[in-house]
């Protein structure tokens, strides 16, 4: 069935051709037909087979775009505060436990953050499942985008390398006896891995032509370059998107040198990582030469600015990274580390954060660059940038309806910096994603939100109840190691090569043209 979607105003997400304050859209199958000024140029809007929606109180607007969360996290949300990342590691996955999670367990934490998710507005999300090297994990993750209707990049996360593994100082630090601990912990080979991979996307690539498997080596220091250079030839050879940490924290900007003795990026670039399929989620602390690298290889970042204000991770240098010609694109990131998988919040951030660090207004990134980032360079990182991101004929018909008359856009001054500062997600009432209605009036069409609601809370309260203090208790044993290298890494003097502002206080050393770098 047809779908008209009657004289909305329209914002295409296309810097070219922003809006028309009065259209109507034709949606066949799963992609817009036509976008026309007048319903009259829409002769399919009179058939008995047409549904017509009245956008007439509406802004018609591309789906936003998700470009980093883990839905693995959802059970924790509120969980954990004041603890920067690699303290926040050793509590939500530590050492000596997996959680046991079936495939049904994951269905429920993924389709939290289903719900989440298309209440905000999303249509697409790229996921970074940490799965423990199960596939029923991944499968309950695809299972649950499969039935919601949402799009879904979903990464098989692959790591060679025990997180503690590539921590500095960690022999000094640690008595024996926990090193012993760690020691038995078995590292997976990178051929198991990528078999991993293998079967997941064989098992989830094209479902529903919106599921996609992409590949997701967790961060370089957890990854053998032998994993890095084999996710690289599966990328080229199917032109699969990348993602990957990297450089979210001063510790690990501390730690690159000392493993790699050069710049992360550098050695990258010199195993041949880097390419246009690569998005480095987070990327902070990043020198001015490494930032020109990866302009040079076009190269994506995921600007996750909840998550980074959270962890106390820095400030993402994204007006850098846009004049280096970067695509930069926006996530939520974990549920228990933004506490949120709602879009506008992240939104709202990242249009804001960046008047910090700099008196230079000039400078500060703006709400329509922000929204942007929320679509359709979320939509260029996940290779979909001819398919999902904006509104045009030919694409494919992920749009959403908001609310015209919501406080937050009354007078209607200016759309998108309204959406960015002054509007929350409940101004969204109409989903379609795939050209399928899966939200409208802000009721839920393909699950029953109600009847998951009562499920999801029962198994997240068994899991925090069972399952969390045991975790919490192995953390606690490890915490003051782990604390005493945090402490070590951040009053280090950074490596000369990076230039980083955290919270106004700015790190920089000299700098050398890329030249000398590579």
């Amino acid at each position: 069935m047809a779908i008209v979607i009657k004289d909305g105003y329209v914002l295409t997400g296309d810097r070219e051709q922003p809006c028309f304050q009065r259209a109507s859209l034709l949606i066949k199958g799963d992609s817009i037909a036509a976008i026309v000024p007048d319903i009259a140029d829409i002769p399919e809007a009179n058939a008995l087979d047409v549904e017509v929606i009245d956008a007439s109180r509406s802004l018609v607007l591309p789906g936003f775009v998700n470009a980093h969360m883990h839905s693995n996290e959802s059970f924790e949300q509120g969980a954990y505060d004041r603890l920067p990342l690699e303290l926040w590691l050793l509590h939500k996955y530590p050492p000596l436990i997996t959680p046991p999670l079936t495939k049904d367990d994951q269905y429920l934490r993924t389709m939290l953050c289903a719900i989440r998710s298309i209440k905000s507005g999303v249509t697409s999300i790229q996921d970074d499942v940490i799965n423990y090297g199960s596939l029923d994990v991944i499968a309950g993750a695809c299972a649950a985008y499969r039935d919601a209707g949402l799009r879904a990049w979903v990464t098989a996360d692959m790591g060679d390398r025990q997180f503690l593994e590539p921590l500095p100082w960690l022999d000094e630090l640690m008595p024996t006896d926990l090193k012993q601990e760690l020691a038995a912990i078995p590292n997976p080979h990178w051929q198991e891995q990528i078999a991993l991979f293998e079967q997941a996307y064989a098992d989830w690539h094209g479902v529903d032509d919106r599921i996609r498997m992409i590949l997701g080596p967790v961060g370089p220091q957890w990854c053998s370059t032998e994993l890095l250079q084999a996710v690289t030839e599966i990328s080229q050879a199917r032109d699969l998107p990348v993602h990957m940490h990297c450089l979210e924290t001063k510790t690990q900007a501390v730690t690159a040198e000392w493993l790699y003795g050069k710049p992360v990026i550098k050695y990258l670039h010199e195993i041949g990582f880097l390419t246009p399929r690569v998005t480095l989620n987070h990327a902070i602390w990043l020198s001015d030469r490494e930032i020109e690298l990866l302009g040079k290889h076009h190269c994506s970042i995921t600007h996750n600015p909840l998550s980074n204000l959270k962890l106390g991770s820095g400030i993402c240098q994204v007006r850098k990274l846009l004049k280096a010609g970067v695509n930069v694109e926006l996530g939520t990131d974990g549920v228990c580390t933004s506490d949120t998988a709602d879009i506008f919040t992240a939104l709202s951030a990242a249009a804001l954060l960046h008047r910090i660090g700099t008196f230079n207004y000039d400078e500060w990134i703006t709400a329509e660059e922000a929204y942007f980032m929320a679509t359709i360079a979320g939509a260029y990182s996940g290779l979909m940038q001819s398919e999902v991101g904006s509104l045009a004929v030919g694409k494919k018909a992920d749009v959403i309806l908001v609310d015209r008359y919501h406080w937050g856009l009354i007078p209607l001054n200016h759309p998108l910096k309204q959406l960015a500062f002054s509007t929350t997600s409940d101004a969204v009432q109409t989903s379609i994603i795939n050209g399928r209605i899966v939200m409208r009036d802000r009721v839920l069409t393909l699950v029953d939100e109600a009847a998951l609601n009562q499920e999801i809370s029962e198994v997240a309260e068994y899991y925090l109840r069972e399952l969390f203090p045991k975790m919490t208790a192995i953390a606690q044993r490890y915490e003051p190691y782990f604390r005493a290298i945090y402490e070590r890494a951040t009053e280090s003097e950074i490596p000369t090569h990076i230039t980083s502002v955290h919270f106004g206080e700015t790190e920089k050393m000299k700098s050398k043209s890329i030249q000398d770098e590579v």
